[in-house]
């Protein structure tokens, strides 16, 4: 069993206390079906105790009865009625045949009914009454077999056991339905979470009953706070970084007067600092734009147009007029991410390939299940092996002798992370680096 699941605890207790019901209303049932039994054989026997004071023999009832009582059973040895008369006086005793050789065990003078057991199979009821007749005392007992009563209460549970538990399928099926359909609401609200995470909305949409309204109201309302702060985030972000450029550009400005009295050495130490601090305020002025996406939009952009508009661009410039660009594309499709994301992504991925290349940068595209694969080769020198992981990592450069901040790849892992989208990186055949980039392919 799960036992964080709400409705399977609560069909555990619903099974509990049905079944602990039935079972408690049984045994009540049983109880007052024997007690009803018991109190009519207690009523008959007191008329059959009544009929045997009537036979009794005035002058002397030691001498036995005036006739026979009307039922058979007390003249058959153990026939399941019994009469017994005592004389306690004279210590007289006069029992019927159904008797046999057993006493029954009555001391009280009062007017009395109990049970009486012999052995393990012989169990009767009695009633007892005390008279006086002839100036002595005379103590009546009238019994019968209570084998009957414990056969009929026997059948009597087993019928009502197989009721019960027929009743008890009936209640426990109808206790799973009403579960369910008391869950509806909670189904609802899953499915609306479920609509914000994937990005379909941006709040809670629908109807809630009262108990699970203030629930939704509290997340929405923290779903507002968040897109608040995380707007107030980027403008702080996007202030910072323009607030950075003024100063940087007044470096730029400090390295060529430091340069041109002669000192190259600082000049160019401040150009780098300057050089470094320009591509991180970059950077984050970048993905602050990537952010500013809903994520509530879906987007539909061609990616072999975004490819091959990059590679148009990239092929003017010097170091792209000198490659040999290969675009081996599959039909277009169209991908869950803008437009500019899209652009800045192929971009970035593009012009690290160019970079490293020799000769030849390769472009291939694939389509698998829900997803479009875009594979950007080059065939230059490539990445070790065991250095593979690092790519991506911010300010993860693994050739300082080359210009670059590091960042390229960095950027690119940031906007698939945006777009549900995944960066894998690895050796190609030729020894060069594959990039292979993932996206989702845009709903129909």
């Amino acid at each position: 069993m799960k036992l964080h699941s709400i409705k399977l605890r609560l069909m555990a207790l619903s099974a509990i206390w049905v079944i602990g019901s039935l079972a408690a209303s049984a045994i009540v049932l049983q109880y007052l079906f024997v007690s009803s039994l018991e109190r009519d054989v207690r009523q008959d026997l007191e008329a059959a105790l009544t009929r045997l004071v009537a036979l009794l023999d005035e002058d002397a009832p030691q001498n036995g009865l005036s006739g026979p009582l009307p039922d058979p059973r007390y003249e058959t040895p153990l026939g399941g009625r019994y009469w017994q008369i005592e004389v306690p006086e004279n210590q007289a005793l006069l029992r019927s045949r159904s008797l046999w050789d057993t006493v029954l065990p009555v001391t009280s003078n009062q007017a009395t009914t109990g049970h009486f057991e012999h052995g393990d199979e012989w169990h009767i009821i009695y009633v007892a009454r005390t008279i006086a007749t002839g100036g002595q005392s005379v103590r009546l007992t009238v019994g019968e077999d209570h084998g009957p009563i414990h056969e009929a209460a026997r059948l009597f549970l087993w019928d009502t056991a197989r009721l019960f538990a027929l009743l008890g399928a009936f209640i426990l099926i109808a206790a799973w339905f009403q579960l369910r359909l008391g869950l509806v609401p909670l189904d609802k609200l899953r499915t609306a979470v479920d609509a914000v995470r994937q990005g379909q909305n941006s709040r809670l949409l629908g109807r809630f009953p009262t108990e699970v309204r203030p629930l939704a109201n509290e997340v929405n309302a923290l779903l507002e706070e968040r897109e608040a702060n995380m707007e107030r985030a980027r403008q702080r972000a996007s202030d910072l970084a323009h607030g950075l450029k003024t100063p940087l550009a007044a470096l730029h400005g400090i390295a060529v007067r430091v340069r041109e009295k002669g000192n190259e050495r600082d000049a160019d130490l401040i150009d780098d600092l300057a050089f470094e601090m320009s591509k991180r305020v970059d950077y984050q002025m970048r993905l602050t734009t990537l952010r500013l996406r809903k994520s509530e939009h879906r987007e539909s952009t061609s990616l072999n147009n975004a490819v091959l508009r990059t590679i148009a661009v990239l092929k003017k410039t010097g170091r792209g007029e000198a490659l040999h660009w290969l675009a081996d594309l599959s039909q277009d499709h169209q991908v869950d991410i803008h437009r500019q994301d899209l652009m800045e992504l192929i971009g970035i991925t593009l012009e690290n390939a160019a970079k490293w290349a020799s000769t030849r940068v390769t472009v291939r595209s694939t389509v698998i299940g829900a997803n479009a694969t875009i594979e950007i080769s080059d065939d230059g020198p490539g990445v070790p092996e065991e250095r593979l992981p690092q790519l991506g990592r911010r300010g993860q450069r693994l050739d300082e002798a080359t210009s670059g901040s590091g960042l390229g790849l960095a950027i690119a892992s940031e906007i698939l992370a945006l777009n549900s989208g995944r960066i894998e990186f690895r050796r190609g055949d030729t020894g060069g680096l594959v990039v292979a980039l993932t996206l989702p392919l845009a709903p129909h």
